[in-house]
């Protein structure tokens, strides 16, 4: 992500990325279905994706100034066939069971996907203080293999909430995927694996940042 953690930035996994804790929307399981695999960026081969994902990793572990204990986790993701019916119209939601509050303030974004060689669209879901959802345009998956995509969260996104004694909120609502129009009826296949965000704490230095402007 080109920084390091320090005071005032830190580096978290979005969630710990799980079957259990995210899946297809229910609406939509008569046309997908999911499953964990060893397939990972840090085991493919062909790629030069395992130093970057060590490296994110490493910048989560520094920001919470722990070292990786117990058994090592395999690496997996979450395999995803999709079947489209109606190209451009069909819609996929990956969405956490419940909202995931990301605290401090949010500035960037990044995810690791294994592409499906087809042009559908992956937009990540954010909602603000103010209640504005914004879908963020994240990739096509019109590539083969694993890519690292990178996107800054906007700053009308990284707002206070007078109503919760003045603190940064931002919630993830999950992933939207939008078939394309150009594509045909079928099925696509596509990974996803884990997710990171780098937010700044900067206003925790600050003496009364965090007290409301108004009473």
């Amino acid at each position: 992500m080109g920084q390091q953690p320090d005071d005032t930035t830190v580096f978290r996994l979005l969630m710990n990325f799980d079957l259990k804790s995210i899946g297809p929307d229910r609406n939509y399981l008569h046309q997908v279905s999911a499953r964990m695999t060893p397939v990972h960026p840090t085991t493919d081969k062909k790629g030069q994706l395992k130093e970057a994902f060590e490296k994110d990793l490493e910048l989560v572990k520094r920001s919470a100034n722990t070292k990786e204990a117990g058994t090592p986790r395999l690496p997996a993701s979450a395999e995803y066939r999709w079947h489209i019916q109606a190209p451009g119209k069909d819609v996929l939601y990956l969405k956490p069971a419940r909202e995931i509050f990301l605290p401090d303030r949010n500035r960037m974004f990044a995810v690791y996907i294994r592409g499906a060689g087809h042009a559908h669209q992956v937009y990540a879901i954010f909602r603000g203080p103010n209640r504005i959802q914004q879908e963020i345009f994240v990739c096509s998956l019109d590539y083969q293999g694993w890519k690292r995509f990178e996107v800054v969260i906007p700053p009308y996104l990284q707002l206070r909430n007078p109503l919760r004694q003045n603190r940064y909120e931002l919630f993830f609502l999950g992933l939207k995927i939008q078939s394309h129009f150009r594509d045909q009826p079928g099925t696509s296949v596509f990974n996803l694996a884990e997710m990171f965000i780098m937010a700044d704490t900067s206003d925790k230095k600050i003496p009364g940042a965090d007290m409301p402007q108004e009473f």
